[in-house]
């Protein structure tokens, strides 16, 4: 979910442009009040502090009703809070009133994500990338290719997010999301790719060394897919999932104690979980195989 932050500053001298008519004493106090609890709720909101932000911006409001900027950061708030249904409307109100209010129509379009509505996010994006004035085109790019991709529309998933990257080259969700489509079309090098350049701009992010460790593994090249996990471990020892395949790995390439001492670390840590029951049936395939051959003895 993408959060505007809305800056005060740049707020309050968008304001002072323009040739603004001459006001009474009375109207201008009226809108200085209204500035201060817009400011405020802005501040709040940027701060995560959204009862504040919402008490502010309804202080607002009732200053200055039928206010474009007022209604989309009551959208914004409500969208922060989880009232996806109430934030749609914010943002419907907010557009009614300044229709090339972009920002409001790209956080309407998350909103639609969230909820899985997804023919309507693309709608809101497409709708944004048609704005001239839009500041940045980036963000409803990728959201769209959030979009196409939960449609399963990888190919125009796929174009969305080279449109993202051309507009801006170093954003590591972009290219982790792309690399991801491409990995569900098998197209493991280009994957690996994109997966890579993530990981140039930063080493840190742990899901796409994860995702190359596990393409690794599918085409048995363990050595590299050991030093994937390895390195997602590095970054988060706790991470039993990393856990999990370097252990899957490991007994695969023949180095069955060591294998055996992540899976059945796995499987202490999640006994009831997903992770652990996987990590309990390779145990127990492993153990088999290992005794497999071994002459029977009969009874007497």
């Amino acid at each position: 979910m993408l959060r505007l932050k809305i800056h005060a500053v740049i707020f309050l001298s968008l304001l002072l442009c323009g040739c603004v008519p001459q006001k009474n004493t009375s109207t201008d106090e009226v809108e200085k009040k209204m500035q201060i609890h817009y400011v405020t709720g802005i501040n709040y909101l940027n701060q995560g502090k959204t009862p504040q932000a919402v008490r502010e911006l309804l202080a607002a409001r009732r200053l200055s009703e039928k206010n474009a900027d007022v209604e989309h950061a009551l959208g914004l708030a409500y969208q922060q809070k989880g009232l996806y249904d109430r934030a749609i409307e914010q943002y419907k109100l907010a557009l009614k009133l300044e229709p090339k209010l972009t920002e409001a129509r790209n956080n309407l379009g998350t909103v639609y994500l969230v909820k899985a509505m997804y023919d309507e996010a693309v709608e809101q994006f497409e709708l944004c990338l048609k704005d001239p004035k839009y500041s940045t085109p980036e963000k409803a790019q990728y959201n769209l290719g959030v979009a196409y991709f939960n449609k399963k529309d990888i190919d125009n998933a796929i174009r969305s997010y080279q449109h993202s990257l051309l507009l801006k080259e170093d954003n590591i969700n972009t290219l982790y999301n792309l690399a991801f489509c491409y990995e569900e079309k098998k197209d493991y090098a280009k994957a690996l790719e994109y997966y890579q350049k993530a990981i140039q701009i930063d080493p840190s992010f742990k899901d796409p060394l994860f995702r190359c460790g596990m393409i690794r593994k599918d085409q048995k090249r363990c050595g590299e897919a050991e030093g994937y996990f390895r390195k997602v471990m590095k970054i988060d020892p706790d991470d039993l999932a990393a856990h999990l395949q370097l252990g899957l790995v490991l007994v695969s390439c023949g180095k069955v104690k060591k294998g055996l001492k992540e899976l059945d670390m796995v499987a202490k840590m999640e006994p009831k979980g997903d992770l652990g029951r996987k990590a309990k049936a390779a145990i127990a395939k492993a153990k088999a195989k290992k005794f497999k051959g071994i002459p029977k003895v009969k009874l007497r």
